[in-house]
């Protein structure tokens, strides 16, 4: 019995020991992601644990950074509190936002838990590879996290390895565009940039409905929820539930199942409601570019409703000094213009500009101001590649439905121009033989796809090519096809 203790050991150590010394070489490369949207955790983190006078801080996903103007709320508040956004990245998951706040959440704190309405916030989803990104690697801070998500860690550490290896030796660490930057942060820990519109084609993203209901009531999630309020309240903190700024477009539910979804909600929690949730369905107006994430009308909105919900809490008077502007109006895109030829643009030369080629071929269907492929004609069925067109009867393309391939059996590749906004779950369904799709937009977070199975019906061994200097594989809104890509310039397109 003794000889299997001591050959158990020794092979745990002969694991360990390279495993422990491969750590160490790691960690030492500069941090490859500093510049990306995750790269923002380290200082969120950093205000949340130096802060020494009261607080009041807000956990969440990414509809904290583009929802709060936490000068406002502080300033709202008379200064009673230091406002923290701790808010980020769904991807990340609720659960690791509320562990990795525990430890600095002291007497008198104040903490609104605002997880987005949605089933992957709404549960005790942890995505290894985002909080590696976030963490830079498996820096102290992963020992606030339960066991098992610490065994996650390290089970999916060599990924996060060679990527940041090979990051470092080719010096070519993310440096994302648009708004989804380290650098859009401000000291708060709010997005800062200035966002005029909501600059979704309608108003919506349709890949992200919404919808209210027994779906979000995770009996894990809630009892988790439960220990950690009461973990908080031990320590004299107070802790508040409510909900995230909501497109009230992309609301799939009727206000009845929501209001019985909130009473359920209520009676499940250990803790305060804020608001009402149909205070939190929005005028799409006030939103930018997905259906949690408001613009700059829509913060200063959002701001003065839970100002008014929390001072209702607090029993302050309720009265907010806070002008509160119009939703700016929905400005459709312009249409682009297609130059007309008499013979095809031959794929090898496709650079992404605005093509109306194969516009016989489809066919489409009006959604608000803009129209989206919905299926392929019979008599095009047995076509080998295609640039998708841009524009129909005047107006943009700017989505593709589901299953708008179906039958296309012969299907090799696909080019999508940046007129295109929306790409559905399932729409390259049935394509068999697709070995690539082009997506010549420079900033990824232009085009929504769906969390998942935008490549369902596809062959596994698919590739996403997208330009050199994009943003998609550092960005928002691909997290979760980062495995697909691979950079193309003009002159390698089909090499």
């Amino acid at each position: 019995m003794k000889k299997r203790i001591v050959r158990l050991l020794s092979l745990i150590l002969i694991v360990i020991i390279p495993f422990g010394a491969f750590i160490y070489v790691v960690e030492d490369f500069s941090d490859p992601y500093t510049s990306t949207y995750l790269g923002a955790f380290e200082d969120k983190y950093e205000r949340l644990y130096d802060a020494e006078e009261k607080k009041i801080v807000f956990i969440g996903g990414s509809s904290l950074p583009f929802g709060l103007r936490s000068d406002i709320i502080q300033e709202e508040l008379q200064d009673e509190y230091t406002v923290i956004n701790f808010g980020l990245y769904a991807t990340l998951g609720t659960k690791f936002m509320m562990d990795m706040s525990f430890d600095a959440i002291n007497d008198g704190d104040i903490v609104i838990l605002c997880p987005e309405l949605n089933e992957q916030t709404y549960s005790l989803y942890f995505n290894s590879e985002a909080v590696l990104q976030a963490n830079n690697g498996l820096s102290g801070k992963i020992f606030k996290l339960p066991f098992n998500n610490r065994l996650s860690l390290y089970y999916n550490y060599y990924k996060y390895a060679f990527t940041k290896i090979e990051y470092n030796l080719n010096n070519n660490a993310p440096d994302p565009i648009g708004i989804y930057r380290s650098d859009s942060f401000n000291e708060y820990g709010d997005i800062s940039v200035e966002r005029k519109n909501n600059i979704m084609p309608n108003g919506v993203d349709t890949n992200m409905p919404i919808t209210v209901g027994d779906n979000l009531l995770d009996e894990d999630f809630i009892d988790y929820v439960n220990k950690y309020i009461s973990k908080l309240e031990k320590k004299g903190a107070s802790v508040y539930f409510n909900y995230s700024p909501n497109n009230r477009m992309a609301l799939r539910s009727s206000m009845t199942a929501c209001k019985s979804f909130e009473t359920k909600l209520s009676e499940s929690l250990n803790c305060e409601l804020l608001g009402n949730i149909e205070d939190y369905m929005i005028d799409e107006r006030y939103f930018y570019d997905t259906n949690f994430h408001l613009n700059s009308a829509g913060a200063i909105y959002f701001s003065n409703q839970l100002v008014l919900d929390i001072k209702s809490a607090l029993d302050m008077e309720e009265i907010t000094d806070i002008d509160v502007p119009s939703p700016p109006e929905l400005e459709e895109d312009k249409v682009v213009e297609v130059e007309v030829t008499d013979e095809k643009v031959s794929f090898d030369d496709y650079n992404g500009e605005p093509n109306n080629d194969y516009l016989d071929y489809f066919e489409y269907e009006l959604k608000g101001s803009s129209y989206t492929i919905v299926g392929i004609k019979s008599e095009y069925l047995g076509i080998e590649e295609v640039i998708l067109p841009s524009v129909y009867e005047g107006k943009n393309i700017t989505g593709v439905a589901p299953k708008a391939f179906y039958g296309c059996s012969e299907l090799k590749y696909i080019h999508i121009g940046s007129t295109y906004h929306s790409l559905a779950a399932n729409a390259f369904d049935g394509c068999v033989a697709l070995k690539g799709i082009y997506l010549y937009e420079m900033d990824g977070n232009k085009i929504s796809p769906p969390n998942d199975s935008l490549l369902a019906g596809a062959p596994d061994d698919i590739r996403l090519y997208v330009p050199e200097g994009s943003n998609y594989m550092s960005g928002y809104t691909w997290i979760n096809y980062a495995d697909y890509f691979e950079t193309f310039s003009k002159e390698n397109i089909n090499e």
